[in-house]
């Protein structure tokens, strides 16, 4: 016997199968791990939770909240960019993030992190099913809780030009305005002055927050250079003293929609591009991703380039 039948968006919901499925059954296939129990009153078939992706996971526990929920449920930060498909630094949490406007305290509800503050300004959308917070508000409530190294990927990818979701710096503005916080503005401020719809990838606008709070002068980014081979975006663009930069992440090189199931072929396109932008008189910098998390190595990096200070 399977559990497809009483399966909703990949939920076992354990009030569902009990008048057709003996508890013991169920206890059984728990102990022997073919069962999984996310949230109270929740299951799940163990082969289906270990094909997701953490982000996928997490989105699971949303809807566990949410099939379990006596009111209509708003989820905030982590979890509404969980819905988003909005990267993030870090693993994503193990409780779900909820909005709800304050009423003075209450019993705390395990795997669930209550949130209030801005409740009353935000605008909410739906995502496949799932009422959450919109992108703008989303954005400044995930970059408010991480450092500006950490957080403008985040803010980056809200703004991205190939985000068909995108939004822009004054509708971030807005909605900081609207959510008016008492700490923290400052800092959402400065990213959103610094953020751009240039950055291809999350790492790479890392990249940039690091070479910006290091004192050297900001790049151009995605500058198009030709040749007679055909045109190359490189990531930063000192043109002062013809030096470019390069974010070499290992997503490159492991995940298949980068690889195409060949790593070795891309690492070869790799060299070969980056001959040809030696042919064309650039110093090239490749930056990975541990310089970015060690800072004094990026520096000396820049530096013996010849990378200008600010």
């Amino acid at each position: 016997m399977t559990y497809e039948a009483f399966t909703r968006n990949g939920l076992i919901l354990s009030v569902a199968i009990r008048p057709f499925v003996a508890d013991r059954r169920i206890r059984r296939d728990l102990e022997a791990g073919t069962l999984l129990r996310i949230r109270r009153g929740v299951l799940v078939e163990a082969a289906q939770w270990a094909k997701l992706p953490p982000r996928g996971q997490h989105i699971y526990k949303m809807r566990a909240v949410a099939a379990l929920a006596k009111q209509p449920v708003v989820f905030c930060a982590e979890s509404a960019a969980a819905a988003w498909r909005m990267p993030i630094e870090g693993d994503w949490p193990d409780d779900v993030a909820v909005l709800e406007p304050w009423r003075g305290g209450g019993q705390s509800n395990p795997g669930v992190r209550k949130i209030s503050a801005g409740a009353d300004t935000a605008r909410t959308v739906t995502i496949r099913g799932l009422e959450v917070t919109d992108l703008a508000r989303t954005t400044l409530d995930v970059a408010r809780s991480r450092s500006f190294t950490d957080a403008i990927g985040s803010v980056d990818w809200a703004m991205w030009r190939k985000n068909t979701s995108a939004i822009t710096a004054a509708d971030l503005i807005t909605d900081l305005q609207r959510l008016s916080p008492r700490a923290g503005y400052v800092h959402l401020q400065k990213l959103i002055d610094f953020a751009t719809p240039l950055s291809d990838s999350f790492y790479e606008s890392a990249a940039r927050a690091a070479i910006h709070l290091l004192g050297f002068e900001a790049p151009e980014l995605q500058v198009r250079l030709s040749d007679s081979k055909g045109e190359m975006l490189p990531d930063f663009l000192w043109r002062s003293v013809n030096v470019l930069a390069e974010f070499d992440g290992k997503e490159k090189y492991s995940r298949e929609e980068y690889t195409k199931g060949d790593p070795t072929e891309v690492l070869w396109q790799e060299k070969r591009r980056e001959d040809r932008l030696r042919a064309m008189n650039f110093t090239v910098v490749r930056i990975v991703t541990a310089d970015v998390i060690n800072p004094a190595k990026l520096e000396r990096l820049l530096s013996d380039a010849g990378v200008p200070r600010r």
